[in-house]
């Protein structure tokens, strides 16, 4: 059953928004400081692509083990956990002289915040039910581009008065501090607590099979791959390719996830009220993320236009309406998890996504060092979220509950207990 207690709820969800936050700050700062610690350390842009991309490599092997901790232990010691790796590892980054040790100091940051997007779906499915769980996942998904937006700007300005290595132990032992918020003011309800200990053994081979499923991970591969292009080498683009300053790259990389951050519960909120005036939830989840990928696709366009300006609003566009699709998918994921599976399920679709988060900065880097310029990155981010739509539209079926004890869906769509 959900939580009971609106104003409980949302306490979580402001939990949840400023967990991801932090989440972000310490996933993006390397991305930001990239153009110095190449300078530093003598790395090339295929190098730092790799670097970029370390992190995802151990975010891709844990987030299905760590869906499944969040499931069998609970969410408050699963999530307070993960953080305190992913902020320590964060820290860490500063400390690295040779590019192995940036590499292993990312490997810690993604194992650490494997863990955030799974516990997040478990507690949105057990909080919310379906009517308010799109305008919760965009508050907490929110969160993650508010990081972003601010991420530029703080490692801007830390590193311009100090240096890219204080940068990192100033926001990576920050981050240290949402861990004490957690733990001091999270309660878990005594349904969670009992769900965690009841969680059933999932059987892997059926739900890998089941076309929703297959169509939510493929959508996620591709949608992922924009989303970490603009994580990682956004604020080297507007840098080499655009010119800009240290600072001014600082302030510019952070208007795209400004917006997004205030257009992301606007989407969430119009998903539910498609769904409270009478159209089904598999028209409203698959139609908003299909018309969001189709229009983010646009980015194709940003590095033949002359003005930077006319660049920027092409990367604000297609930033809002990716984010704005993934938060769509979020909460359909919620949706189709069976009973008591919601963070196992939602480790398959994120470990999607950190497989593209792996292909993304590398691919882009290699075609930066080969051409020289970001035209043919942008080309093939473009052409990735157009599969995003084509697999929600084609793979993807109804967006309803998964009943694995029957071999089909369950129409009541419950969320779980």
């Amino acid at each position: 059953m959900t939580n009971s207690y609106p104003k409980a709820r949302w306490w979580v969800v402001f939990l949840l928004l400023t967990g991801t936050f932090i989440n972000a700050i310490d996933r993006a700062s390397l991305s930001t400081a990239a153009p110095n610690i190449m300078a530093a350390l003598d790395m090339d842009p295929a190098m730092m692509g790799i670097a970029l991309s370390a992190f995802s490599w151990s975010y891709i092997i844990m987030n299905i083990p760590a869906g499944g901790l969040a499931d069998k232990f609970g969410a408050k010691r699963a999530l307070g956990w993960a953080a305190s790796l992913w902020s320590v590892c964060s820290a860490l980054t500063g400390a690295a002289t040779r590019f192995p040790h940036v590499v292993l100091a990312r490997i810690g940051v993604g194992v650490g915040e494997a863990a955030s997007f799974p516990v997040n779906a478990r507690i949105v499915a057990n909080s919310f039910p379906p009517e308010e769980r799109g305008l919760a996942v965009g508050f907490y998904t929110s969160g993650l581009r508010l990081g972003f937006a601010l991420t530029p700007i703080l490692m801007a300005c830390l590193i311009s008065k100090w240096s890219w290595r204080c940068a990192f132990y100033v926001t990576g032992l920050g981050s240290l501090l949402w861990v004490v918020l957690w733990y001091f003011t999270y309660h878990e309800p005594a349904t969670e607590r009992a769900a965690a200990q009841a969680v059933p053994n999932i059987p892997w081979q059926a739900l890998l099979g089941n076309r929703t499923v297959l169509g939510l991970v493929l959508c996620k591969f591709f949608q992922e791959y924009l989303y970490n292009m603009f994580i990682t080498w956004l604020p080297a683009y507007l840098v080499m390719e655009r010119g800009f300053t240290i600072l001014k790259m600082g302030w510019y990389a952070s208007l795209p996830w400004v917006v997004t951050f205030c257009a992301l519960h606007l989407i969430g909120l119009l998903s539910d009220t498609l769904i409270k005036r009478g159209i089904s939830v598999t028209k409203s989840r698959k139609g908003m993320i299909i018309v969001g990928q189709f229009i983010a696709a646009s980015i194709v366009f940003a590095p033949y236009v002359s003005s930077a300006n006319a660049a920027m609003a092409l990367l604000v566009v297609a930033l809002v309406c990716e984010s704005g699709a993934s938060t769509v998918l979020w909460a359909a994921c919620a949706e189709i998890a069976p009973q008591n599976t919601s963070a196992s399920v939602s480790g398959i679709m994120n470990t999607a996504g950190a497989l593209a988060g792996i292909a993304s900065p590398i691919v882009t880097g290699v075609l930066l060092k080969l051409t020289g310029n970001f035209q043919r990155a942008f080309l093939v981010a473009s052409l990735m979220i157009v599969f995003a739509a084509l697999s929600m539209w084609f793979v993807v079926g109804s967006v309803e509950q998964i009943d694995l004890k029957k071999g089909k869906r369950s129409l009541a769509a419950q969320p779980a207990s």
